[in-house]
């Protein structure tokens, strides 16, 4: 199963390898990711296989502890569509 993070951040310099050093620092490669400068915002896009809740929860957790992040968003890919399946729950933080 797919856990997607969108990440709403403030742009600066450093805010896409603050967000990418979370993943490293826990050995997760996103499978997918996309980010776009849109109304004077990052908006960040991490697909994740394989990661289980309570690990999605952890990551979540500590994206929001970063300095330029505004909010995080994660949730399954059944969430966003991609799969009928029974849904797991969606986890929202902001900083």
């Amino acid at each position: 199963m797919r856990r997607r993070f969108r990440i709403v951040a403030y742009p600066d310099p450093q805010t896409l390898p603050r967000i990418m050093g979370v993943f490293a620092q826990r050995s997760l490669i996103p499978a997918t990711l996309a980010a776009q400068l849109r109304d004077g915002m990052f908006h960040v896009e991490a697909g994740l296989d394989d990661l289980d809740p309570q690990a999605a929860a952890i990551v979540t957790a500590k994206l929001c502890e970063g300095v330029l992040v505004a909010s995080v968003h994660c949730d399954t890919a059944e969430d966003a569509g991609e799969d009928h399946g029974a849904a797991a729950p969606t986890i929202i933080a902001a900083a």
